[in-house]
């Protein structure tokens, strides 16, 4: 079957079963519609990445041995915090603070011990015996802090911050939200006059969804009323309107509908899927409806049987292709390695595929029952913007040298731009500068060295000296080699410092002992004057531990920089210690570097695929090389110049932004694709070149040109965030849209002119 009688059976069946096709589509609307109450969000990291990465079985084991490797920190900051008042009011505060469910144990002033020595041995002393009510107590404690070596850890260096270093239970089974709730509002309980300060990954990735939930529900509406004026100004029909925006509110309702009947959940990228679909989904109406105009204006007396069977014969295969390519582009997100990243290149290729048969389907069904708008009978319809566009079109083609020259000098200016392209996922610069958690964060690193931690996981005898001297030249590399690393502990510190307290607490002996019985006697002692919880976090067993955690601390959240810390680790340890006890970088904040590492690759990787694809269909298509170079040529340019317009205003490249290559890919594509094949098809049907560039510029123009502005418009809502990467995503997607139409209306046309290409006569 050949595509006209295709486009004519598919023309009959609209035309018969108008009544049927509408009320089917509404029937499946609202059996699919029925699951949205359904639908969960799902705030963790656990489903991004595969259950059986590396990272995830360690984070794993670390909950099972140690009950969790996230951590929260609780700054606090007074010019009389050391007074009686305060201690007392903090040391209720530490009560509370371990009171809550998700909090395990809690490390203070007020918990912490110190190893003294004495005579034949060594004493284990609360720092904090009493709260002090006097200057002679209050100085005692102060001298006391600065000898323990807690000072830049738990006390800032000018004693008017404390903090609360509290153990997470779980890495992963617990509700963030409420757990963000039950911490703020204890500290809002007992803040004033003190300020305090609260930094933790899993509050910041609470925060993060938090936001992107709250703008959804802001630039959704935005983004439809944005795009229905941007539609009434352009075809001034309620009919051309609303039809491409039924299209669009049903795709997404069947989108998040299937989700619902299939018990998948909302994540954190799952709330682009809306916006994407609104400046996406609507590009097949548009075409259909400006065709359908354009032949009415061209042919008045025609009837709308006549002028729609028209459209579809001419409209089809342009728009099955432009359907494909961008299906195509988010498909090939399915060779990522994350399992959400591919869940979302085949969500958002189900509602691009639905909103395709519901333009091919929906709206010549409604055409077919309604009248055609009044104001189309009239001359002055839509000639201002045919003349502009003809205009152009003629003068992109007659001044082509000096257009080419042109582009191609810009083009190359900003692509070289990416040479300056950096990659900055740090979660802090997600927010502004006077948010909340921001100025946490940063109080929290000046004055303790880092917000955020880190682990190494070690298995084997831990009380073995070799081992031992292997975890303290590890990590003495990791915090030479990388300067965003600025405190390490381990069990390694403690039986130093046992060491030297049993030596009379000379600083010589502040090394590791050869013996590995002197080593359990020490922890022996450690037990019977101290307390074996102290270790909880640090030995599985502190008689015969088989495990044992480095706890590493950060000075800022760089997951990228994490990433290269997890992969030179990796590295050091396969070439000094191969033959010893296993040890991995674990933790929540290991977890976030290697799941940005992993995105951007999978983004490049796809972006590869895509591309390839894309161009080895055009070449099938138009059956020539030349025709699947022109078809991807402003698609791969555009995506070129945006990177290094990136580079060029120092925006960086992040989990985010890294969503730009699939739009730009799958949408990009679109405009080419319509152009040539209309400018072909003109060519069939007697017009010379010249001829066959206006009359596409002059039928299929208007089209292209408000697809485009389409996806502008509707982007365009994304600056309305309150979330800085969104806004920053939603000017990116813009630029590189109008990059990718100026090169379907302007670069083309003059490449066209020039090379007269022979596939375009076939």
């Amino acid at each position: 079957m050949n595509i006209r009688e295709f486009s004519r059976h598919l023309f009959d069946f609209d035309s018969h079963y108008p009544r049927t096709i509408i009320a089917g589509v509404i029937f499946i609307t609202v059996i699919l519609g029925w699951k949205l109450f359904s639908l969960e969000l799902d705030p963790g990291v656990k489903s991004m990445l595969p259950r059986n990465h590396e990272i995830v079985q360690s984070m794993e084991k670390v909950d099972e041995l140690f009950s969790g490797s996230d951590i929260i920190i609780i700054a606090v900051e007074s010019d009389s915090l050391f007074s009686h008042a305060t201690l007392t009011k903090l040391s209720a505060f530490q009560d509370s603070l371990e009171s809550i469910d998700f909090i395990g144990n809690v490390t203070s002033i007020f918990t912490q011990k110190h190893i003294l020595p004495e005579d034949g041995g060594f004493e284990i002393e609360p720092l904090l015996i009493e709260i002090p009510n006097d200057s002679v107590s209050l100085s005692e404690l102060i001298s006391k802090l600065k000898q323990s070596g807690i000072v830049g850890n738990l006390v800032s260096n000018d004693f008017n911050k404390l903090c609360f270093i509290g153990q997470i239970i779980s890495s992963f089974d617990y509700d963030e939200f409420e757990f963000r709730q039950r911490v703020f509002s204890l500290v809002n309980r007992f803040s004033q006059p003190e300020n305090f300060y609260v930094s933790s990954l899993p509050i910041t990735r609470a925060t993060i969804i938090e936001n992107m939930q709250r703008d959804l529900r802001v630039y959704t509406p935005i983004a439809l009323g944005l795009g229905i004026l941007l539609l009434m100004i352009t075809f001034r029909s309620w009919t051309g309107v609303f039809l491409p925006f039924f299209v669009v509110g049903f795709s997404i309702i069947w989108t998040f509908g299937v989700m619902g009947w299939l018990n998948i959940s909302v994540t954190f990228i799952g709330t682009l899927i809306p916006v994407m679909l609104i400046a996406i989904a609507n590009n097949y109406g548009i075409h259909i409806i400006s065709h359908y105009y354009e032949y009415t204006i061209l042919d008045p007396e025609a009837t709308r049987g006549k002028i729609l069977r028209k459209t579809i014969r001419k409209l089809g295969v342009p728009i099955f292709l432009a359907g494909l390519t961008t299906m195509i582009s988010f498909m090939s997100l399915l060779s990522h390695a994350l399992p959400r990243v591919r869940e979302m290149g085949l969500l958002i290729s189900f509602g691009i595929l639905v909103a395709f048969i519901l333009s091919i389907f929906l709206i010549p069904s409604v055409l077919v029952l309604l009248p055609r708008p009044t104001y189309l009978t009239k001359t002055n319809g839509l000639t201002t913007i045919n003349n502009i566009l003809v205009s152009l079109g003629r003068g992109f083609t007659r001044y082509r040298i000096p257009t080419l020259i042109f582009l191609l000098t810009i083009g190359i200016w900003l692509s070289m731009g990416i040479s300056k392209l950096k990659v900055d996922t740090n979660p802090d610069h997600y927010f502004p500068e006077d948010s909340r958690l921001r100025i946490a964060n940063t109080k929290i690193s000046e004055a303790f060295g880092g917000s955020t931690q880190m682990h190494i996981l070690v298995e084997g005898d831990i009380y073995d000296p070799e081992l031992l001297r292997n975890i303290e030249m590890l990590t003495d590399h990791i915090k030479d080699a990388h300067e965003i690393v600025t405190k390490s502990y381990s069990i390694v510190d403690v039986i130093k410092k046992m060491n030297a307290g049993f030596n009379g607490g000379d600083p010589t002996y502040e090394v590791i002992p050869d013996d590995r019985e002197l080593i359990s006697q020490y922890m022996f002692l450690y037990s019977i004057t101290g307390d074996g919880d102290d270790f909880d976090l640090m030995l599985d067993d502190m008689e015969d531990p088989s495990f044992t955690q480095v706890f590493l601390r950060l000075k800022e959240v760089q997951t990228i920089t994490i990433a290269e810390i997890v992969e030179d680790t990796d590295q050091y340890i396969l070439a000094n210690f191969y033959d010893d006890a296993p040890m991995e970088i674990t933790g929540g904040a290991a977890l976030l570097g290697v799941l940005t590492r992993l995105v951007l690759q999978g983004q490049m990787v796809s972006l590869a695929y895509s591309i390839f694809i894309i161009f080895i269909i055009m070449t099938l298509v138009f059956r020539s090389i030349t025709g699947g170079l022109l078809a991807t040529l402003p698609m791969v340019a555009s995506v070129a110049m945006m990177f290094g317009l990136m580079g060029y205003l120092d925006i960086p490249l992040n989990m985010t932004t890294s969503m730009l290559t699939g739009i730009l890919v799958g949408v990009g594509v679109d405009y080419t694709v319509h152009f040539l094949w209309h400018l072909r098809d003109h060519i069939k049907y007697g017009d010379t070149l010249d001829e066959a560039i206006a009359n596409t510029f002059l039928i299929s123009g208007k089209g292209i040109l408000f697809n485009g502005l389409s996806v502008i418009v509707g982007f365009s809502a994304l600056l309305f965030s309150v979330f800085v990467p969104v806004q920053i995503f939603g000017i990116l997607v813009m630029a590189s849209i109008s990059f990718c139409l100026f090169g379907a209306l302007a670069t083309l046309p003059a490449l066209i002119s020039l090379l007269n290409p022979k596939f375009l006569y076939r």
